[in-house]
């Protein structure tokens, strides 16, 4: 009985993890382009110069220079783009989608997969839409931009973090700093 008791304590010291699948990067991309007639991965790399200017602006260091957008067309124009990206919250990754609109708009942020046992509120409308319509030049932040959720404000600044970094990578590969006659 002893030993009964230390292995259930014991494992009351260990992490609770949980992953909650919402959406996969398919249905995901269905929903928000509905509307279009295609929708194709392109592959992006950053140089160099670019690495670093976006470091710059978003305060931390990219884990990585190449990233997979999503361009949604119809009759060969472009309805929109998206980026299926994570962000650490607390202790694990949460994924999520931002779709940016071709005028580099936050169309909409869902989340794909969640693993964290607490914070999953990040993944509510009422929390989600605060995103809608910010641009690359926008702040966004928890606590000043965004209003944070009670219980997840490492997953709220996670994905915070997340969106910024598509709306900056958005503006390198398709935005006015591709084309400098883009308004």
């Amino acid at each position: 009985m002893k030993l009964l008791g230390i292995i259930f304590f014991g494992c009351l010291a260990l992490p609770l993890s949980a992953q909650t699948v919402y959406l996969t990067p398919a249905e995901a991309l269905k929903l928000i382009f509905f509307k279009s007639e295609q929708v194709l991965p392109e592959r992006q790399s950053l140089n160099p110069v670019q690495q670093k200017g976006i470091e710059k602006k978003i305060g931390f260091r990219l884990e990585k220079t190449e990233w997979n957008f999503y361009v949604a067309k119809t009759k060969g124009k472009v309805d929109g783009y998206a980026l299926i990206d994570q962000e650490v919250g607390k202790t694990e990754p949460i994924t999520f989608l931002t779709a940016i609109t071709p005028e580099g708009r936050v169309k909409e942020v869902e989340v794909l997969v969640y693993r964290e046992p607490i914070g999953g509120e990040v993944r509510e409308e009422r929390f989600l839409r605060q995103y809608r319509g910010k641009g690359p030049s926008d702040p966004v932040r928890v606590g000043r931009d965004l209003a944070n959720v009670t219980g997840a404000t490492l997953s709220a600044r996670a994905v915070s973090a997340g969106v910024k970094r598509a709306l900056l990578l958005w503006e390198v590969f398709y935005g006015r700093l591709n084309n400098p006659n883009k308004n």
